[in-house]
Parts: structure tokens; C-alpha cells; sequence
């Protein structure tokens, strides 16, 4: 199995994939990563900006059951209890939000950058993954707490081409959602927009689907949709309602090389 697509988190191939391991792969393995981003500028944005995106990662597996993740912006442990089951826990960098980053956004605050603690559960049921798990702000930057609940399907469609496909519920409380989406009095005054702010629940649904083609033993390029569909806490913000969209899509193709 592959990642569980976490939404609106920053992704590092970082201890959020269950894992098996036999004796041949103990000790050190390496990926690097790089290909182009296609993503909205903000939550709920519906103006999208096509980045750079790149990736590193060195994992150590000490035993079939154990495996420490180093990467870009963040490192972390999983451990698999049997079979089925598996946790992963990791501290992950969590990009902010700058003021400058679009006109509407110059009278708001700008996000900090942060460090957040993530934890998922992974269990086997049948052909899927499940998995259920949160993410903690740990420096008080306004990113507080959102929890995830996913499910993931593989498939092999040739010895080359592989299909991922995934969906995910998050929920966040009301310090993450305004945050991301609210609005001040002083922010109001100066936008034009309404002032708005709401409670903790529900956030969004997220599909994601992705493909991997092996081209060399070590080469793989990978592709990846995903769609976010909001919740009314995130969607009726006029910052989303009257300037965005409550649905945001992303894309990623790049090269993944494994050594």
C-alpha cells in the first residue's frame, strides 16, 4: 500500500504509509523525487499556481515490525504490529501563508510557518487500507488540530503500471478552521468582506488518485490528482464563497528514484 492522502497537509513520503519488510531490505534505502505541482494558492482559492515540487527521504528499517523516516521538513517511526496493523508517528514541517501570496489576502494576517506532530493508525481490511489519525500544531501558530479518516485501494495493473486510489474525512477544530478561512473585524473593514467566524467540526472530503509507472528498477513516474470538496465551516467563509470555490484540485507529476 501507498500514502493515504491526508488533505491540506504537507506531504513527504513521511511515515504516513504502512510498510512490510523482509530480510533483504533491512538497513538504509533512499528516494528523491522531483516533478511540478499544480495547486490552488490558498484554502478555497480558485486562482492556482503551477510550482516546483522535490523530495528526500532515508529510511532505516531495523526490523520487518520497525522502520525510522528522515526527509525534507520532517522525520519519524512507524512500527507494524502484525500483519494487518500498523502506527506511524512523524514531526512534519507545515509551510504558512503569506499575505503577499494573492491581493485579497493583503489585509489578513500572514500563516507562520510551524512544526506539527502527526499519528496515524493503518489497518488491513481485505483489499484496503484504512487509517485514522490527527495532526497537532506545536508551536502555536494558528494551526491547531485537524483529525483524518481514510481508506486506500492499490492495484497492479502490470508489472510497470500501478493505480492508487484514496479517500479521506477531515475534521479540524474552530482554532484551524478560522485560521485558514476567517475573518476579522479589522480584516472585514479593510477587505470589503464580511467578518466571519465559526466552530470546530467537519472539513472536507478528499479523493485522490494516482498512477506509477516503473521505467527503470530504480525510476519510477508518478502522477497524482486529488480533489478537496469543503464543508459548510470552510465554504460559507466569504473569503471561499464569494472569492474561491468550495472545491480545490491539484495535480503532481514528477520522478521518483529509489536507491
Amino acid at each position: 500500500m501507498r500514502n493515504i492522502i491526508i488533505p491540506s497537509c504537507t506531504m513527504l513520503y513521511l511515515c504516513v504509509m504502512p510498510y512490510s519488510a523482509t530480510a533483504q531490505d533491512l538497513g538504509w534505502s533512499y528516494t528523491l523525487s522531483g516533478g511540478a505541482e499544480y495547486e490552488p494558492t490558498y484554502v478555497g482559492s480558485d486562482n492556482y499556481v503551477t510550482e516546483l515540487s522535490y523530495g528526500a527521504e532515508a529510511r532505516y528499517t531495523v526490523s520487518p515490525q520497525l522502520q525510522w523516516v528522515i526527509a525534507l521538513g520532517g522525520a519519524g517511526v512507524q512500527y507494524r504490529f502484525d500483519d494487518k496493523s500498523s502506527v506511524a508517528i512523524s514531526l512534519e514541517y507545515e509551510p504558512g501563508r503569506d499575505s503577499d501570496e494573492e491581493p485579497i489576502l493583503d489585509p489578513f494576517d500572514t500563516i507562520e510557518d510551524t512544526w506539527e506532530i502527526q499519528a496515524m493508525y493503518f489497518r488491513e481490511v481485505g483489499l484496503i487500507d484504512v487509517g485514522v489519525g490527527f495532526q497537532q500544531d506545536l508551536l502555536g501558530k494558528g494551526k491547531g488540530l485537524v483529525g483524518f479518516l481514510g481508506a486506500q485501494y492499490d492495484h497492479d495493473v502490470t508489472d510497470r503500471l500501478s493505480f492508487n486510489t484514496s479517500l479521506a474525512l477531515s475534521f479540524a477544530d474552530s482554532e484551524h478552521m478560522n485560521t485558514e478561512v476567517g475573518i476579522t473585524n479589522a480584516v472585514a473593514a479593510a477587505s470589503g468582506l464580511d467578518g466571519y467566524k465559526t466552530d470546530g467540526g467537519y472539513k472536507s472530503t478528499t479523493l485522490n488518485v494516482g498512477f506509477d509507472y516503473l521505467m527503470t528498477e530504480r525510476a519510477t513516474f508518478y502522477s497524482e490528482m486529488s480533489v478537496e470538496l469543503y464543508g459548510s465551516k470552510i465554504a460559507d467563509s466569504p473569503l471561499v464563497s464569494q472569492l474561491g470555490s468550495d472545491t480545490n484540485t491539484s495535480l503532481e507529476v514528477g520522478i521518483r528514484y529509489d536507491f
